[in-house]
């Protein structure tokens, strides 16, 4: 039997559920106000695979955002993200409501996102940071050239900091005052 890799397991643990960024948009205006969904789906499959969605907080129509992650355990100190496009995303919509939809997919179906994965470290017992390589996300969005993600994970809050630069490396895309800052305002999302 396979010993349960425990700083992973929490990783999981920390990720999933509803998180809102209202907060820091009372103190910021500009920031948008956006709802973090993740929720695991595959249970029955090897590997932890997390359903992920980024909308509008007012108006869950407008999902800005919509992946399949695995994480997994690349060494003794590190777990690797890796993050999928989803065929066909519309068909998935608010998929977090009903995570029976993605037995229609397989994981050979989805499209890597190549060089976007998140290597993840542990820094306290319940703080996890991770950012992707610099230059190796690249872009299809016209102008940017590659993008950068950072995280910072801990109990009951995720900050996500992307940013997009063109091929002199100046930041054109993305927040620059720092990350969006996203509290837990449920434990798991309403399925």
């Amino acid at each position: 039997m396979k010993k349960k890799d425990v700083e992973l397991d929490n990783l999981i643990t920390l990720l999933e559920g509803k998180f809102s960024n209202e907060e820091q948009v009372e103190k910021d205006s500009g920031f948008a106000h956006l709802s973090l969904i993740n929720v695991r789906i595959w249970k029955d499959r090897p590997g932890y695979w997390i359903y992920s969605q980024v909308s509008d907080a007012n108006k869950d129509e407008y999902i800005y955002s919509q992946r399949i992650l695995t994480y997994q355990r690349l060494d003794s100190s590190k777990i690797i993200s890796t993050g999928y496009k989803i065929p066909n995303s519309k068909d998935y919509r608010n998929g977090w409501e009903n995570i029976e939809i993605f037995e229609n997919l397989t994981p050979e179906s989805l499209e890597i996102r190549n060089g976007c994965q998140v290597y993840f470290k542990k820094k306290t017992s319940t703080i996890y940071s991770g950012k992707t390589k610099k230059g190796s996300c690249k872009s299809s969005i016209k102008e940017i050239d590659y993008i950068t993600s950072s995280f910072v994970v801990s109990k009951d809050k995720i900050s996500i900091w992307t940013r997009g630069y063109n091929k002199k490396g100046n930041q054109v895309w993305g927040k620059i005052k720092g990350p969006y800052k996203y509290r837990r305002i449920s434990k798991k999302s309403n399925r």
